[in-house]
């Protein structure tokens, strides 16, 4: 994995004052994709797949949310507000158009940007991506019941988890123990050291500043986005991939986000889960993101 400093450890002053981080790996020339990493998480998730997206002539820049990594926390954030940081960074880093990819937590984010700024982008993708609270789905997210009916116990998971994040040894047992849940592909993944180590980084990365951050960014999650799916512009074309081994979001979520996104193509893999969905396709996704 070749990087530095210099491409990981980047931020930009926003208008507002706010310090936004992010990372830029590839050439400048190269065709730009905004990665929008997972909940908790980081920048530095791009650098587990970047090497595979720069062979491919692709420069990956993906931000910190706020509260997260090197970016500032943001009091009363919206997810409608994330599009305006991303054009921000996207002027500052001189770049006209872009493709956006959104995985897991990220999916919301590439939506919001869909919604608000299709005339900047080149494509969408949503990769095992969260979909409103209001789908009307039978598996719903758990998380979003109890982040709305007990709020504080939420409050104490993501402090719990900034603590034990900071302790890479501990948070590796942690992680290992709870992989016994997920679908075999997904243990597959995870059972690469490099891989898992660059996880327990960018997750830990996620509450440099302590927990806020993911906490508030939970909060969005349980409450209406602000726009409907079925109102982005037909203009732009939307991807969705999702495995439907799925544990993490259930992948009803995806195809039902599918119908209501008016220019979609969506395609669900029978055997896999939440994580191997990106890293056995991620070429099909990059190349179809950015041709």
């Amino acid at each position: 994995m070749t990087t530095n400093n210099d491409s990981i450890d980047q931020i930009i002053k926003l208008n507002d004052g706010r310090t936004l981080g992010y990372i830029d790996l590839g050439p400048k020339d190269a065709k730009p994709l905004f990665h929008f990493h997972s909940f908790p998480g980081s920048r530095l998730e791009a650098t587990i797949l970047s090497d595979r997206a720069i062979i491919r002539n692709i420069r990956v820049i993906s931000p910190d949310r706020p509260g997260m990594g090197l970016s500032d926390y943001k009091e009363d954030l919206t997810l409608l507000d994330w599009p305006y940081d991303v054009i921000e960074l996207a002027d500052a880093l001189e770049i006209d158009e872009f493709a956006v990819e959104g995985i897991s937590g990220g999916g919301p984010y590439a939506a919001a940007c869909a919604y608000k700024i299709s005339d900047r982008l080149t494509s969408c993708g949503i990769i095992s991506g969260l979909g409103p609270k209001d789908l009307e789905i039978e598996n719903k997210v758990k998380l979003f019941s109890v982040i709305r009916i007990f709020p504080w116990l939420f409050k104490i998971m993501m402090w719990i988890q900034s603590r034990g994040s900071k302790d890479l040894e501990k948070a590796e047992k942690s992680i290992k123990k709870s992989m016994k849940n997920l679908p075999e592909e997904d243990r597959k993944i995870f059972s690469d050291p490099q891989i898992l180590s660059i996880f327990l980084k960018e997750s830990a990365e996620a509450f440099r500043y302590g927990s806020k951050g993911a906490y508030h960014e939970g909060k969005i999650y349980a409450r209406s986005w602000g726009f409907n799916l079925q109102d982005i512009s037909p203009k732009l074309k939307v991807y969705i991939w999702h495995g439907e081994a799925d544990k993490n979001v259930p992948v009803a979520m995806g195809r039902e986000m599918s119908k209501l996104i008016p220019n979609c193509d969506a395609k669900f893999y029978p055997d896999e889960g939440h994580y191997s969905t990106i890293f056995k396709y991620y070429e099909e996704i990059i190349d179809t993101l950015t041709s």
